[in-house]
């Protein structure tokens, strides 16, 4: 069982500085953390240029979606217990750079795979512990998750957008250098952020461990009801811009529709939090849902494109919701030092479904979008039942059960 006391410590200290800053220098983190990911998405095509096979390339892209399973709750639950979040973020990402750089030399598959095995235990840790940062700070001043989280979404934007247009002066072969360089980023901002135990001062003599989060049904529910929303996106990720292409939709319209659901998502973050409070983060989660399996149905009639950009825009609550509520009631729930192992239990559920999904995906997709959408409104509503169940809350006194 989990149980903290209150130490007589100054709040702004224990903080690690006023509300505003805080917040300012995690949103920073997020964005930190997200401009390599434009740059990171070519890397397929960098993999072609170096003359990797399709059956290589489709190997070496999966291996992150199978290793998270085994090596993201660990390694969060071990950083959160010893105050290491804020270090092992700026660790992996160094890793990480360092790695991604020593994959531009690699000449041969099996340097390669060698690589990419590697890189991957280091960078999948990099999102889970940030995320368990951010419900740190809006634990310890009370901050919108949202508006924190929706600084990631922007930098994806911008390095999408900026990616491209880089590419094209620098050429494909420099890619894994541009990401290196913009993985560097992360670990410099972590220097201006404060060290767990400030942002965890005022909870002392804690004890207890990652087991008892299981003990908290309602957050662990919740958890995997988000996890089958999200994973219900897995034949959207994959076969989408194909359905699209062939009904005759140009490659520009595609990017146009990505960047609507992308703007969705920006807008969800933005105000997500402040228009649902107090209540329960458990709402998004029902509003994902019906966003999700009304997208679904959406997309298994093969829409005009009108109706198209309404499906995308959907992906504001659909994607956004199961991101966001799950972080809230860590933030809400869970003491400090057990944030990071409950981020990393996250994201171990997530990435089990959206794992299954994605793998099964082409022969769910050989029946036809009809079908393959039918079966995501079924996945995406799979996981509503766990939703209401009832559990004991590990938060301390002083933090609102829901």
């Amino acid at each position: 069982m989990l149980t903290m006391g209150a130490a007589p410590v100054d709040d702004t200290m224990a903080a690690g500085g006023g509300r505003s800053s805080l917040a300012v220098r995690t949103s920073a983190l997020y964005a930190a953390l997200y401009l390599h990911y434009g740059f990171f998405l070519l890397i397929p095509l960098w993999l072609s240029h170096e003359g990797a096979t399709p059956s290589e390339i489709g190997t070496l892209m999966a291996i992150p979606l199978l290793l998270r399973l085994l090596t993201v709750a660990p390694f969060a639950a071990w950083a959160g217990r010893h105050g290491r979040v804020r270090t092992g973020i700026a660790a992996t990402a160094l890793a990480a750079a360092g790695l991604v750089a020593l994959l531009s030399q690699a000449d041969t598959a099996a340097q390669r795979f060698a690589i990419v095995v590697v890189f991957s235990i280091v960078w999948d840790q990099i999102p889970v512990l940030v995320d368990a940062y951010a419900s740190m700070a809006v634990r310890a001043r009370s901050l919108d998750f949202g508006r924190l989280r929706v600084w990631g979404s922007i930098g994806v934007v911008v390095s999408t957008a900026a990616a491209g247009w880089t590419v094209g002066r620098t050429g494909i072969g420099a890619v894994p250098l541009l990401i290196a360089g913009f993985l560097l980023l992360t670990p410099a901002v972590t220097l201006l952020l404060p060290g767990d135990r400030m942002l965890a001062a005022t909870e002392t003599e804690v004890r207890g461990g990652w087991r008892d989060l299981f003990a908290d049904r309602a957050l662990i529910g919740a958890m995997v009801a988000a996890s089958f929303i999200m994973g219900s996106h897995g034949v959207v990720n994959s076969f989408g811009a194909i359905q699209w292409a062939a009904n005759g939709v140009s490659t520009t319209q595609i990017g146009f529709l990505n960047a609507a659901a992308i703007a969705s998502e920006i807008l969800a973050f933005t105000l997500g939090g402040a228009l649902l409070g107090k209540r329960d983060p458990r709402i998004l989660i029902l509003l994902a849902a019906a966003a999700a399996a009304l997208r679904w149905s959406i997309m298994a009639t093969d829409p005009a494109l009108p109706v198209l950009y309404l499906a995308q825009c959907l992906q504001g609550l659909s994607s956004t919701g199961p991101l966001l509520a799950p972080m809230m009631m860590i933030a809400r729930r869970v003491p400090a030092h057990l944030a990071a192992s409950a981020q990393g239990l996250n994201a171990v559920f997530i990435g089990a479904v959206l794992a299954a999904v994605t793998a099964s995906s082409g022969f769910i997709w050989s029946g036809g979008p009809g079908r393959a959408y039918a079966a995501m409104i079924v996945v995406s509503l799979l996981g509503l039942p766990l939703l209401f169940a009832r559990g004991r809350r590990i938060a301390p006194a002083g933090h609102s059960a829901l």
